[in-house]
């Protein structure tokens, strides 16, 4: 089979689409199917790398920082991508490469699959100073307006399945967590000298590790605030990761330099070993779709301790691989629970047989599936068209 995924973000760009589509093109041909890619280009320096259409785009800071968007006409790459002849189109944004991955598909006339990986809710207030309940109905007529034309939709967890239920979406929707290559996170990591910088830093005490976008909607000055009100000198809050609200969080540390430290951007290479070097992973985010960290951090056997959400529904089972908290006591109350632990090692080894359903295999075979069967229901909404004529 021909695949197509299309999406605006690619390498470069560390985020979780970005490790989606990584790992969904991986496992796809790893089963013996083709796979291209079309994106938007990131910037004029970028390795252009074979098997990838890139179209010209501009920053779009104003929205979003690294959000970029189409820039100026694609002819002659749409008419190769017509020429190459996919047998269906994966959308994975709703965006600048989601108007051309309806325009391949409506010409091809093969099915359209949109992976919806953002809240838009979450984010709408970049775009729109209003309340959250105009933010909410914008992002609500957004979704409805970009997934009429998809012919089936793809929820990471079943906390978006929900959220498209809400919207009133009237396509077949497949919930199918994005898949992570489980090896990388085994065994020797590499990337010693982040380990170094975290373990030299903690000086034998307990490691709190928050790896992701420093972001208003993550809530990270939560986790800040929390630490600070333990008054526990026997823990550290490492904070790995950059973004716009950086500058903030460190404010909001300021008097806890001795156990607050911000490790920056890591290399995606390095994340393994970031993650692994941790005793514990916390995160205070309700934006996510599906959280890839949570299952990159159980694949290095460390337990995680969460803000109650939706999406980890199915995840954290209490006091196995982890526990959710809802406030300030529950986050407490959590955390000694782990600090008294005497299983550590059983606890890692359940994290660790937890996430065997997340596998790159896994993901490609459902998703190979949810192909087929859209395909299969185009097919037959043709023949019965041409016999009603």
């Amino acid at each position: 089979m021909k695949i197509l995924i299309t999406s605006d973000f690619y390498v470069p760009t560390i985020n979780g689409v970005v490790t989606s589509v990584l790992n969904l093109k991986r496992g796809l041909e790893e089963r013996g199917h083709e796979v291209r890619v079309l994106t938007l280009c990131q910037n004029k320096k970028e390795k252009k790398e074979e098997g990838v259409w890139y179209l010209p785009s501009v920053g779009a800071g104003f929205i979003y920082p690294t959000v970029r968007v189409r820039f100026g006409f694609y002819g002659k790459t749409y008419r190769e991508i017509l020429r190459w002849g996919p047998d269906i189109v994966h959308s994975q944004c709703e965006f600048s490469t989601y108007g051309a991955a309806r325009r391949i598909a409506a010409a091809l006339r093969i099915p359209l699959i949109d992976t919806y990986h953002t809240v838009y809710e979450e984010y709408a207030h970049y775009l729109l100073p209003f309340g959250r309940k105009i933010c909410a109905y914008a992002a609500k007529k957004f979704t409805q307006k970009q997934l009429k034309k998809a012919d089936a939709v793809i929820a990471p967890s079943a906390k978006i399945y929900d959220l498209l239920v809400k919207y009133g979406i009237k396509k077949d929707i497949f919930v199918l967590p994005s898949g992570l290559d489980l090896q990388r996170f085994r065994g020797k990591h590499g990337g010693e000298q982040i380990a170094g910088q975290i373990n030299s830093f903690a000086n034998g005490r307990k490691k709190l590790l928050f790896l992701g976008r420093l972001a208003e909607e993550k809530n990270v000055e939560e986790l800040i605030e929390y630490v600070g009100r333990l008054r526990r000198e026997d823990i550290v809050l490492l904070i790995a990761g950059d973004g716009p609200f950086r500058k903030t969080l460190e404010e909001c540390a300021g008097g806890l330099r001795d156990r607050v430290c911000f490790l920056g951007m890591i290399p995606s290479e390095s994340v393994p070993a970031c993650l692994a070097a941790a005793d514990l992973f916390v995160c205070a985010s309700t934006s996510e779709t599906q959280g890839l960290t949570y299952i990159e951090s159980l694949a290095c056997g460390i337990p995680l301790l969460c803000r109650e959400d939706a999406c980890l529904r199915g995840v954290v089972e209490e006091g196995v691989n982890g526990w959710l908290y809802t406030d300030y006591p529950s986050f407490k109350d959590k955390l000694e629970q782990f600090l008294v632990r005497s299983d550590v090692q059983g606890m890692a080894r359940q994290c660790r047989f937890f996430v065997q359903k997340y596998s790159l295999d896994v993901f490609a075979k459902r998703a190979e599936e949810m192909y087929l069967q859209c395909c299969l229901k185009k097919r037959n909404s043709k023949i019965e068209l041409c016999e009603n004529f």
